[in-house]
């Protein structure tokens, strides 16, 4: 919001309330009207679009329940904090749910009221910053929608700018569901090959045997069951970029055959006796430690220097809490618009529960739960304890306990950890992939295997 141009208007039908509010909250920046009851305050709401609104519950002739499906008509953007002498729980809940920013009891403390004030400021910036980002989603490539107030995040955007020009491989390292996919579009959208494709293949999906297949392609005939030619990744990503997903799940075997690819930018798809040139640029993305890897002989030495020539880490949601306040407006606008919803909006409360969680799944942990808060909460306001609950359920599904009878092989525990995973935690498989820590193909894969349909 530009500097000087915050307006605010108090309305009161007691004088000495209204006028000591104003010189309370007056300072530099800004502008206070006041009213003196209801039908006074609807006027100049007519006249003025104002940023914040403090009205009293009660006064002649229109209150302050009235004015709130006022604000919500005229100017949905208004924060509003009602005031009044007669607090009850059920009131508060009744303003919120009417789209106040707040509630306060009187005696006003005045501290507090402009604590209040300042967070209906800050707000008030993200909900502009937000539709500005969404005014440029058309024009701006996906490296300018990054969110990155936190200094972490502009780290790695720092990395990103510098590298992006260049042709060298990127590693990009971070935990499940911090955006690393995300992160690779902005690398490949502001280098030379922003023109040809983008293409992401998650390694982890497939079997060694289909390994060469889906990289490299296969023509009619080469195996049983190949009924057609069919390009493989490196062909469709021809010109442009190919990311490797969840790189440190490829089996040694097929490790082999993707160094060599890397190594002299040439691939033979099976049953051809052509060897075609790869003119694609090389990202990889994982969430396993590769240099532990490397130790324990599960992932090649080789192989792990050729992808790690420039490794942009990729910060977890915990590490970037400066960086919540504005994707949760961003998700918030995007869910309510995708389920057709009322614009709605996060109290401070309910914004510093979001702010002091651990965020394990990071930003799609985020994602999702503002989804779940779009569908399953019918107020315009979300409420502390909305929050509080589906956190609460995501805890106790993650500190579900799991038993291991001895004796047991490992595929019938993997085989059990998958189905109590689906039957007790969620049945959407991208999250269940993400709380077992494998990809969505992986998973898919191994639910066919051990017959969990």
């Amino acid at each position: 919001m530009a500097k000087g141009v915050f307006r605010l208007l108090i309305a009161d039908d007691e004088v000495h309330i209204r006028e000591g509010l104003q010189e309370a909250l007056q300072q530099p920046g800004f502008s206070i009207d006041t009213a003196r009851d209801g039908h006074e305050a609807r006027d100049l709401l007519q006249r003025q679009t104002y940023h914040l609104v403090i009205t009293d519950l009660r006064m002649p002739g229109l209150g302050g329940m009235e004015l709130l499906d006022e604000i919500r008509d005229s100017n949905p953007d208004a924060q509003t904090i009602v005031l009044t002498a007669y607090g009850s729980v059920s009131t508060a809940v009744e303003a919120m749910k009417k789209g106040a920013f707040d509630f306060v009891t009187k005696p006003v403390d005045l501290d507090h009221l402009r604590l209040l004030a300042e967070r209906a400021i800050d707000r008030l910036e993200l909900l502009s910053e937000n539709r500005k980002l969404h005014h440029r989603l058309e024009s701006q490539d996906t490296f300018r929608r990054l969110v990155r107030r936190s200094q972490a995040m502009q780290a790695a955007a720092e990395t990103i700018k510098q590298v992006a020009q260049s042709e060298v491989p990127v590693l990009l390292r971070g935990e499940t569901g911090v955006g690393k996919e995300l992160i690779a579009r902005a690398v490949h959208e502001r280098s030379k090959r922003r023109n040809g494709p983008f293409v992401a293949v998650n390694c982890g999906g497939f079997t060694p045997e289909l390994f060469a297949s889906e990289l490299f392609g296969h023509v009619r005939g080469a195996y049983t069951g190949a009924h057609a030619t069919r390009p493989g990744r490196f062909a469709l990503a021809e010109g442009g970029t190919l990311l490797l997903d969840e790189i440190g799940e490829v089996p040694l075997k097929n490790q082999v055959e993707l160094l060599r690819a890397l190594e002299s930018r040439e691939y033979q798809p099976l049953g051809d006796t052509q060897v075609h040139t790869a003119d694609v640029r090389i990202i990889a993305a994982t969430n396993r430690d590769l240099e532990a890897g490397v130790q324990g002989g599960i992932f090649r030495e080789d192989l792990y220097y050729r992808l790690n020539v420039v490794p942009i880490d990729v910060p977890p949601l915990r590490q970037r809490r400066e960086d919540i306040p504005l994707l949760a407006e961003i998700f918030l606008d995007e869910a309510c618009r995708a389920h057709g919803q009322p614009r709605k909006q996060l109290g401070a409360e309910a914004l510093a529960l979001l702010l002091n969680h651990p965020w394990p799944g990071n930003v799609r942990e985020l994602r999702n739960l503002i989804q779940r808060l779009v569908v399953t909460c019918p107020e315009r306001t979300v409420r502390p304890e909305q929050i509080a609950a589906l956190l609460g359920t995501a805890e106790r599904e993650a500190t579900a306990q799991f038993a291991v009878n001895l004796g047991a092989s490992i595929q019938e525990v993997e085989a059990a950890l998958i189905r109590q995973t689906l039957e007790r935690i969620t049945t959407n498989r991208r999250q269940a992939a993400a709380i077992l820590g494998i990809s969505v193909r992986s998973l898919q894969y191994k639910i066919k295997h051990y017959h969990l349909q």
